[in-house]
C-alpha cells in the first residue's frame, strides 16, 4: 500500500515507512490511496494511476468549519486531543477537543512573510536569521525575522492554551523549537491510514 499527499507544491508518497517528496507524478505499482489539494497536479497523477482511491470521498470527520482542506483534516484525523500546526507555504493552527475540530486559522507560512517583505522594500528582502525572543532585535534582519517568527508562534500560543501541541509540514520542525510541542514528519499520513482502517 502506497500513500500519496499532492499539495500546492509537490507530491508526497508515503511508501514502506519513507516519504519522497516529488515535483511530478509517475506510476507506482502498488494499491494507492491518496489525498489532494491540487487539482492540476491530481488529474496528471490519475493519468499515471487510474486506480487510485481518493480517500476525501470517504473520510469521517467532526467539524462545522466549511470546506475544511483535506491534508488539514487529515493530519487533525491523527489527534484526538491538541492543536494541529502543519507549516508549509501556508501554515495551518487547528484545535482539536475530544476528537472533535473545533476550528482554525491560516497564515502565511514563513517564505510567504519574507516575500512579502521582499515586495514591500527592497532593502527588506533579506533572509530570515536566527531568532532570540528573550530580547529586542538589534537590526533589520532580526526585526524582520522576529516580527514574522514571533507573529506565528504567538497565535499558537493563543490557541493552544493547555493543549499539547503536533508539529508537522516542511517547517514544522524548526517552530517547534519555540514551543513545547512534538514535531510528526507523517502526520498527514497517519491521518490518512487511520482514515483507511475506520472509515473505509
Amino acid at each position: 500500500m502506497v500513500l500519496v499527499d499532492i499539495g500546492n507544491t509537490h507530491i508526497h508518497v508515503f511508501d514502506n515507512g519513507k516519504i519522497f517528496n516529488v515535483k511530478e507524478a509517475y506510476p507506482i505499482k502498488n494499491e494507492i490511496y491518496y489525498i489532494s489539494v491540487n487539482d492540476k497536479k491530481e488529474k496528471e497523477f490519475l493519468k499515471f494511476n487510474p486506480d487510485a482511491v481518493n480517500l476525501k470521498d470517504y473520510v469521517r470527520f467532526d467539524t462545522s468549519y466549511k470546506n475544511l482542506g483535506i491534508d488539514r483534516i487529515m493530519a487533525c484525523k491523527a489527534v484526538d486531543e491538541g492543536v494541529v500546526v502543519d507549516a508549509g507555504s501556508a501554515i495551518t493552527i487547528d484545535v482539536m477537543q475530544d476528537g472533535i475540530h473545533l476550528g482554525g486559522v491560516i497564515m502565511p507560512g514563513i517564505s510567504a512573510f519574507r516575500e512579502a517583505f521582499g515586495r514591500i522594500s527592497k532593502r527588506l528582502d533579506i533572509e530570515f536569521c536566527e531568532v532570540d525572543f528573550r530580547k529586542l532585535p538589534q537590526n533589520t534582519s532580526e526585526a524582520v525575522s522576529f516580527g514574522s517568527i514571533g507573529a506565528i508562534i504567538l497565535m499558537i500560543q493563543r490557541l493552544k492554551k493547555d493543549k499539547k501541541v503536533y508539529f508537522t509540514g516542511g517547517d514544522g520542525k524548526f517552530l517547534s523549537r519555540f514551543i513545547n510541542g512534538v514535531y510528526i514528519k507523517d502526520l498527514v499520513f497517519r491521518g490518512m491510514i487511520k482514515t483507511i482502517k475506520e472509515d473505509l
